[in-house]
């Protein structure tokens, strides 16, 4: 099953196409990666604003933040990858074994960050 990032370059790469379409493509490539640079850096902005509020929410309230700490891990991700939303690791890398193995770990990760923040109150 080819993963969004594969038909993204498969299309990129079709010897047929000729060399507008190619730079067009590389163009778009690069303009969304743009767009994502400037709204993950937002997006940080404002979860550190939050966290540096948090303590001003009743502790009653504080699940409430849980999703924040998935959030986080996306956009940890995204910079990892370079801000390429298309990137194999975050749209799921295929059925190979290595593929597998990195969404276990990014599973395991997320699910170990969600319980010290349900454990300590703080993300």
């Amino acid at each position: 099953m080819d993963t969004l990032y594969q038909a993204w370059d498969a299309s990129i790469n079709d010897d047929e196409k000729d060399s507008d379409q190619l730079e067009q493509a590389a163009v778009a490539k690069e303009s969304l990666r743009a767009a994502t640079m400037e709204m993950v850096e937002m997006a940080s902005i404002h979860f550190h604003r939050a966290r540096e509020n948090q303590g001003k929410v009743p502790k009653e309230g504080r699940m409430c933040l849980l999703p924040a700490v998935c959030g986080l891990k996306y956009l940890d991700s995204l910079k990892e990858c370079n801000y390429d939303v298309l990137h194999p690791v975050l749209v799921g890398g295929g059925e190979d074994a290595a593929a597998v193995a990195v969404e276990r770990r990014r599973r395991l990760s997320l699910m170990l960050m969600l319980g010290r923040t349900w454990l300590t109150g703080t993300f």
